[in-house]
């Protein structure tokens, strides 16, 4: 009889062991499932919020030669702005500060974008330090950045004179060369990072060394004057507006017409 007891009391140890290990096997089962769910649907949402775009803009300056940093000052606090409300999201990119002209380039994310161009539209529409901006240029969906950090650079006269523009050139041959220099600028200054780390205005002699490279400011006179250069405004109306066309199935009650009764 003893034995037949022992016997039962060590099989219900092991059923109770063996529910014990089943209950903790599921726990472990439900954690890495719940784990694993995490991974995927945060890296999801990395690969939403990390669309790189970069937005190329040219205008034309409302203030002095020598007022010409505070634009760069605008720039900075917007961009530190930027990034503080969308932490990871770096914006960086490349101002220009001709005597009476500027070039923009800025590489960042899809809400970023929006936030640059609201802020262009507010300055053209008020007067701001930059007058009759234009849109030159936004890619979409870039695979890397051309520029890793955030600089701008106060050009002279000579500075923007290296390389000659000819009246008889015609603006698309113009919009592809400068688009062409802002490539090969941003690739020299990509190479240039360790000496441009640490400050945001970019030392003269960096520039020196691809002064060929500079879009000059006759070619950003002259492209200010194509016609088909989209506006900020006229940027974000076409392509960041939502589209509210009516369809037939809406119109329900009040009727467009009278219905006609048979």
């Amino acid at each position: 009889m003893s034995c037949c007891c022992r016997f039962m009391k060590s099989d219900a140890q092991m059923l109770c062991v063996s529910s014990q290990q089943r209950k903790q096997m599921l726990s472990v089962s439900h954690i890495r499932q719940s784990l694993s769910r995490f991974v995927f649907y945060h890296f999801l949402s990395l690969l939403q919020k990390f669309l790189l775009h970069r937005l190329t803009v040219i205008g034309r300056l409302s203030c002095g030669a020598a007022d010409r940093r505070t634009v760069g000052d605008h720039y900075e606090r917007l961009i530190l702005s930027l990034q503080r409300i969308r932490a990871g999201e770096d914006v960086t990119g490349l101002l220009l500060l001709y005597p009476q002209h500027v070039l923009l380039v800025i590489e960042c994310s899809t809400e970023a974008l929006l936030s640059v161009l609201q802020d262009l539209r507010h300055m053209e529409e008020n007067s701001g330090p930059i007058l009759e901006p234009r849109i030159l240029l936004v890619s979409h969906d870039l695979p890397s950045r051309l520029f890793q950090l955030w600089s701008y650079k106060l050009l002279d006269e000579t500075d923007s004179q290296r390389t000659l523009v000819s009246d008889e050139q015609s603006l698309e041959r113009l919009v592809r060369d400068t688009l062409h220099q802002i490539l090969r600028l941003g690739r020299h200054l990509l190479n240039k990072t360790q000496q441009i780390t640490g400050s945001k205005v970019i030392p003269d002699g960096v520039l020196k060394e691809a002064s060929d490279a500079v879009p000059p400011q006759a070619a950003v006179s002259r492209l200010l004057q194509m016609e088909a250069l989209l506006s900020p405004a006229r940027y974000i109306s076409t392509y960041h507006s939502p589209l509210h066309h009516r369809l037939d199935s809406e119109s329900v009650w009040p009727a467009v017409e009278h219905l006609r009764i048979v």
